[in-house]
């Protein structure tokens, strides 16, 4: 809620900020966006950025996978408690 409140805000924000500014004020800001994407060094930070995540998932992924595997060995583990053995005939009735 509190994230969608924060966008409706900026939206708002940027429209009446925008239309007051004009269009040469969008344009020169613009502009500016594309000059700074374009940056070699502002695609060599994505670049590490897009490492970093990838590194991150791949970790998350592995932890996930060890948890989800030591989660059923303990569930086999606890199923193998509860389910009654065959009865062997040691004990007297």
């Amino acid at each position: 809620m509190k994230g969608k409140l924060l966008f409706l805000v900026g939206t708002a924000t940027g429209f009446v900020l925008g239309s007051k500014a004009g269009r040469q004020a969008y344009d020169r800001i613009s502009a500016k966006a594309h000059e700074m994407w374009g940056d070699p060094a502002t695609q060599k930070v994505i670049s590490q950025a897009e490492t970093i995540a990838r590194d991150a998932a791949s970790v998350a992924q592995a932890k996930v996978s060890d948890l989800l595997d030591r989660t059923e060995a303990s569930v086999k583990k606890e199923e193998r408690k509860a389910t009654p053995t065959a009865d062997d005939g040691s004990h007297e009735i």
